[in-house]
């Protein structure tokens, strides 16, 4: 439940910041989702938007392909590296990373890339784990961690003038802030263990996800107490050439 939760959030930010998808070219990085979530660029092709998607693991970019192809999408994914990416500057009408970036320490140089790739008043959404969310999320992934029980580690958290002025950097333009997830991390984790262990209390979450999810997907503010933050930039159109004389 949390996790179509999590697809449900995910479709109304792309909808506000991108608005109609059919005939916009999208790049996603990573493919975790679509291997093994939500999915979420299935959704984007059956809005008629031509996409995209790259992951570094075999593994994951493997069964991505066989999900999309057993779905029957015309998603194009391949292996790849977001500190490289394998595309001509001004691809893409947008690109959409939410939870990618922040587990490698070249960060910066795969928003670099984010911003070459896309063409001249292209969107990026980008978003990371927020290091002040409110329900104190990132505390959480850090006490896991030190047990041995984050699968996700190493992962950076961001406060919001930090990914801000490294967006900034990057020669992109902030125009909102906002997020995703804006609910206790407690409860998406007992979600996510009930459910892969057969027990029955998982059938009670959707009850205590209504209210989050009526606010998150209906207005722009519970984004900035989401567990992930987003920034919404764009590429900056290019300046019209000076008349000669």
């Amino acid at each position: 439940p949390s996790t179509e939760y999590y697809r449900r959030c995910e479709i109304a930010l792309l909808r506000r910041t991108l608005g109609d998808l059919a005939g916009r070219r999208i790049l996603k990085l990573d493919l975790w989702n679509e291997a093994f979530n939500t999915r979420i660029l299935h959704w984007m092709a059956d809005q008629g938007a031509e996409v995209y998607g790259l992951d570094l693991s075999n593994v994951v970019a493997h069964q991505a392909r066989r999900n999309t192809r057993l779905a029957g999408h015309p998603c194009r994914l391949v292996r790849a590296d977001i500190r490289e990416l394998p595309f001509p500057e001004g691809t893409f009408d947008a690109v959409y990373t939410m939870g990618t970036i922040e587990h490698i320490d070249e960060y910066a140089l795969a928003i670099a890339e984010v911003r070459r790739v896309l063409r001249p008043g292209g969107r990026a959404i980008i978003g990371v784990p927020h290091k002040w969310n409110l329900f104190l999320r990132p505390a959480l992934v850090w006490l896991l961690d030190q047990f041995g029980k984050y699968p996700y580690a190493p992962e950076k958290s961001f406060s919001g003038p930090e990914l801000r002025r490294t967006i900034d950097r990057a020669g992109l333009v902030v125009g909102e802030r906002t997020g995703i997830l804006s609910i206790p991390g407690l409860l998406r984790l007992a979600d996510a263990f009930c459910y892969t262990r057969g027990i029955g209390l998982y059938r009670l979450s959707p009850l205590a996800l209504w209210p989050f999810e009526r606010l998150e997907t209906r207005y722009r503010w519970p984004g900035r107490f989401g567990y992930l933050m987003a920034m919404i930039a764009d590429k900056a159109e290019m300046s019209p050439a000076a008349p000669r004389c």
